[in-house]
């Protein structure tokens, strides 16, 4: 029986898919996320912490228009989990 390579180094990020599922049209919210720069990551971040979700999913489509209800809702989840973890520690 032959060895899968599971070593991603040889990949450039943008082709890791590291165990995420895409919106169904290869789109990956997590991985776009993460190229972000922070200016744009805090601008998304702080429009969900003050309750403005329609500001926050309009940001997210005009900075991804292939984005969809879905990526909002799961980069929301993992932005509020982080928020989270990091009230714990503090």
């Amino acid at each position: 029986m032959e060895a899968t390579n599971m070593d991603y180094l040889h990949q450039p990020p943008s082709q890791q898919n590291n165990g995420k599922q895409d919106n169904g049209n290869g789109f990956d919210i997590v991985t776009a996320f993460s190229q972000l720069e922070t200016s744009r990551k805090m601008t998304l971040f702080d429009q969900l912490m003050v309750g403005r979700a329609n500001a926050y999913r309009n940001t997210l489509k005009s900075i991804w228009p292939e984005s969809n209800d879905h990526d909002a809702r799961k980069l929301e989840i993992i932005l509020r989990a982080r928020l989270d973890r990091l009230k714990k520690f503090s």
